[in-house]
Order: C-alpha cells, then sequence, then structure tokens
C-alpha cells in the first residue's frame, strides 16, 4: 500500500529530514566551492576611460546626439576596439603571446549613460597584464580613432583601474545555487521516498496512514 501524502504530511516530512537535507547541501556546497577554486583560473577585469569628442555637421540636433547617435557610435567604437588594427597594435607594442582573436575574447566596450565617456574592459588572468592590455588599448584607441572617424579628439580620462577577482565571485554564485539545489533535491527525495513507502516501522507510522485500532504490537527482540 502507498501512503497518500498530503500537505501536512509533506510538511511534517520536511521537518523531520530537514537537518539532514541541511547537511547535504553543506556538504554539497562545499565540495562544488573547492572543485571550484582547484579547477577555475582566477580572472580580474581592468577598465580604463576614454572621452571622445565627435565633431558637430550641420542638421545635427541636440537630442538626436544625446539619443541614437550615443548608441551608435558605441556600437562603432565596440566594433573598431576589436578590429585587427587597434588588436594588431596592441599585440605588437606589449610582445603578447596571443593571437588576434584571443586578444578579441577578453575585450568589451561600454557608454558611460548617455555619454561621451566609453569604458574598455579587459578580462585576464594576470591583473597587472589585464591592466597594461586595457591601458595599450586607450592608447591605441586614442591614436587610430581620429584617424578612421569623425573625431576631434580621444582623450584617457585615467589609468586602468583594477576590479575585484571576477572568479570568486562567480564561485560565490556556483555555491549558493549547489546549496539551494541540493537542499531542494534532499527534500523532495526524502517526500518521494515517504509516499512509496509500502511498510510500517512503527505504530507511529501505521497511525498516521489509517484509523485503524491497534489490537497487538510485536515488541523487538
Amino acid at each position: 500500500m502507498k501512503r497518500e501524502v498530503s500537505l501536512v504530511n509533506i510538511v511534517n516530512i520536511i521537518r523531520k529530514k530537514a537537518i539532514i537535507a541541511l547537511v547535504v547541501a553543506i556538504m554539497v556546497t562545499c565540495l562544488v566551492g573547492v572543485a571550484s577554486y582547484q579547477f577555475m583560473a582566477p580572472k580580474y577585469d581592468a577598465s580604463v576611460q576614454l572621452l571622445i569628442n565627435p565633431k558637430e555637421t550641420e542638421g545635427q540636433t541636440g537630442n538626436y546626439r544625446s539619443s541614437d547617435s550615443n548608441t551608435q557610435l558605441v556600437n562603432t567604437y565596440n566594433v573598431i576596439l576589436r578590429s585587427k588594427v587597434i588588436l594588431a597594435d596592441v599585440i605588437e607594442r606589449l610582445d603578447l603571446q596571443t593571437s588576434v582573436g584571443g586578444l578579441r575574447e577578453m575585450i568589451s566596450v561600454q557608454n558611460e549613460k548617455e555619454s561621451k565617456v566609453i569604458s574598455i574592459h579587459v578580462e585576464q588572468e594576470d591583473p597587472e597584464m589585464a591592466r597594461a592590455i586595457a591601458e595599450t588599448l586607450a592608447l591605441s584607441m586614442e591614436k587610430e580613432v581620429p584617424k578612421l572617424m569623425n573625431i576631434d579628439n580621444v582623450n584617457i580620462l585615467s589609468d586602468a583601474e583594477l576590479s575585484g577577482n571576477l572568479t570568486t565571485s562567480q564561485i560565490r554564485i556556483y555555491m549558493i545555487l549547489a546549496f539551494v539545489m541540493a537542499l531542494t533535491l534532499s527534500l523532495a527525495g526524502f517526500v518521494i521516498r515517504e509516499s512509496l513507502k509500502n511498510t510500517f516501522k512503527t505504530v507511529k507510522d501505521f497511525e498516521e496512514v489509517t484509523s485503524l485500532p491497534i489490537i497487538v504490537t510485536i515488541p523487538e527482540i
């Protein structure tokens, strides 16, 4: 006979097995954390800001420049930043042992909220190399963009800045997800196991499922 599991029974099962499920979840979380730190290489993010001043053209209104133009410009800078001209120049300056495609995967560009300032981001395992690449990208952009576009000047606002270890943040997210999933699956497993039970180990188990009177019990030997 399979047991019918009601909401009350589910709550009781969860309450009884909560400590076991919690221990399992903590163990799984620790394993995920150790494995992640062991096999995931650390990555750092270096960023540098550029101020770009496009030339004013006739018939170009302020509203157009502040909305549609800024979006188009940041997309254009992203393409230029990832172009072979810029990346090959950076590889040559720093004597990097990587291809243009490999360097391209490390970089991204963001626009600073309706402004003429863009941020170049570089993700790399070596924090000092990430900073050097970001600064060299900015120098290369400062040199090449005025030649390629209708730009008055490109100014580097600051030296490259390093953020924290990106891998550490990712590992924390993985550990949180592992804890939640392990706890949920453990409790779900206990509930399913109880619902498929067809035997009774104690008098209390029998009373919880049926309303039949207990005539006799056999003591443990």
